[in-house]
């Protein structure tokens, strides 16, 4: 504790000799700050300085778009200072005031009517592609499956089964058309909602002075622009 103390103290004594010494920020709005400069960093734009407030030693930072000029009689000191305070705490030190400049935020690109119809293609052609295997996947659940599951005969010890046995496979059969058939009618919805993008692409183009026609095809749904 007593070392605390000790170097407390001596941090301050250094602080206020540093202030005597007089390392001085002038503002370009004619504020001067008597000051310990800490670092001076040219590729970051920003100065760090130490300064006592409220009775407390703390760590601030500025643009240097904000400074006129600076004097550093200090300068062979800056080092023991830095390391004293702790480089964490320099880094982040606060922003001195309302000195810091803050890029206005970049204005969004607003997108043209070829670049929004371009979108809607994309939209569209990863639609169409997920409705037609959804589509097969139903189409093969309902038709192809069921076809691979043998239907109970009455041949044997299975005669008194039968009844029982058929019902099941009856069920089984009903259940993987309605799955199937289901799964085929929300492929087909996809695939509604992926000529709906089509629609409005081609809208698009022709508000954008180009034309976009959709056409089908030997090897299916065919797209073609023309510019």
């Amino acid at each position: 504790m007593r070392i605390l103390i000790i170097l407390s103290l001596i941090l301050s004594s250094i602080i206020s000799n540093a202030q005597d010494r007089k390392d001085t920020i002038r503002m370009k709005d004619g504020t001067e700050i008597l000051c310990q400069l800490l670092k001076v960093s040219e590729r970051d734009s920003i100065i760090q300085f130490c300064i006592r407030e409220s009775g407390e030693l703390k760590v601030k930072k500025i643009q240097t778009s904000f400074v006129e000029s600076y004097s550093w009689p200090g300068k062979d000191e800056a080092g023991k200072y830095s390391k004293m305070l702790g480089a964490k705490t320099i880094q982040y030190g606060e922003i001195y005031k309302g000195y810091w400049y803050i890029l206005p935020p970049a204005p969004e690109h607003e997108l043209s009517g070829a670049e929004l119809a371009a979108k809607e293609i994309n939209k569209a052609s990863t639609l169409m592609k997920i409705s037609f295997g959804v589509v097969s996947a139903g189409l093969v659940t309902a038709i192809f499956v069921p076809k691979l599951i043998p239907e109970p005969g009455i041949q044997g010890s299975n005669m008194y089964s039968y009844p029982e046995d058929f019902k099941a496979y009856d069920n089984t059969i009903k259940t993987l058309h309605i799955i199937g058939y289901g799964v085929v009618a929300a492929g087909t919805a996809l695939m509604v909602t992926s000529l709906n993008h089509f629609a409005n692409a081609r809208q698009l183009k022709k508000e954008s002075g180009k034309g976009l026609s959709i056409s089908t095809g030997r090897d299916g749904l065919c797209l073609a622009l023309t510019f």
